[in-house]
């Protein structure tokens, strides 16, 4: 891959006549940039600009048996763009909500989900009214104390979980939803373990044509109302070493815009948007293999 550090001629962005900070846009050639995850795919295709807008701008996001893939070829917005031009373009360069492969808290907490591949365990924990907690931090503990136990447990295991306080819809009662790998602990040690109320599990993947994407949208269905979820509370939390296993993005420039899935996938889907400014095409797909980084 050949890299130049030549920055980008355009002058730094103003808003309102105030200047904000921008990072240096760097030219990169033909080759495959790959990127730890962490910053938006917007942010990073802009380090992506060359000079030849015949090129595909490429992003591919692993997470075990799922792939998200996107290609486009972007038009740039102008200050003597129309109203109709600027709508045109930003229908390209800001694609619809199920089209990103790492936008919204939805496609991040998919890709985690993901990353439990076949073997991942959706578990509910409730409360009974003798433990059942009156505040938000009052869950926390509850959690902080069962994840301790769990440590105690089984020492060696291997830290991958995904938890979530919810407490606004049903009866309007605290509870915690819970992914863990089934080879961690059974569904019996966790109803052992649990000592504040009842236990309900089932598979993250309900059957050969489920998706990732069906819980990561259940789990994100709850907005912040300053009491019974406080205001800026992360409601779903991804342990540091699942987060670690996610394999970076993988960013290049094509000649093709043909994203290709393997023969024989459990499920894809996809979308893609094209007019007179440029093309986007998203797919994504889950297929019978995983890729995780072993870290």
């Amino acid at each position: 891959m050949e890299i130049s550090a030549s920055r980008s001629p355009h002058p730094e962005p103003r808003l309102f006549g105030i200047r904000f900070l921008c990072l240096p846009v760097w030219r990169f050639g033909m080759g495959t940039y790959i990127l730890q995850s962490g910053v938006s795919v917007r942010r990073r295709c802009s380090s992506l600009r060359g000079d030849d807008q015949s090129l595909w701008y490429c992003v591919r996001q692993r997470a075990g048996p799922l792939v998200k893939e996107c290609r486009a070829l972007r038009p740039r917005l102008s200050a003597n763009d129309t109203p109709y031009q600027r709508n045109e373009k930003n229908k390209i360069l800001r694609p619809p909500r199920d089209s990103s492969v790492c936008r919204t808290r939805v496609d991040r907490l998919e890709l985690r989900l993901a990353l439990f591949c076949f073997v991942g365990i959706v578990y509910t924990l409730t409360f009974d009214p003798y433990h059942l907690p009156d505040r938000f931090s009052g869950v926390r503990k509850r959690w902080r104390s069962f994840l301790r136990l769990l440590n105690l447990w089984k020492p060696n295991w291997s830290r991958d979980y995904i938890y979530l306080i919810e407490g606004r819809h049903g009866d309007h009662r605290y509870h915690i939803h819970l992914v863990l790998r089934n080879s961690d602990f059974s569904p019996a040690e966790i109803r052992y373990l649990w000592k504040y109320g009842e236990v309900d599990d089932e598979p993250l993947l309900l059957g050969p044509y489920d998706t990732y994407r069906r819980t990561a949208k259940y789990w994100n269905k709850e907005a912040s109302d300053g009491i019974t979820v406080p205001v800026g509370a992360r409601t779903w939390v991804a342990s540091k070493s699942l987060n670690a296993k996610l394999p970076p993005l993988e960013m290049w420039r094509s000649t093709s815009g043909e994203i290709e899935p393997p023969q024989n996938v459990r499920v894809q889907g996809g979308n893609q948007t094209a007019n007179e400014f440029g093309v986007y095409l998203y797919k994504w797909w889950i297929s019978n293999s995983a890729f995780i980084l072993n870290k």
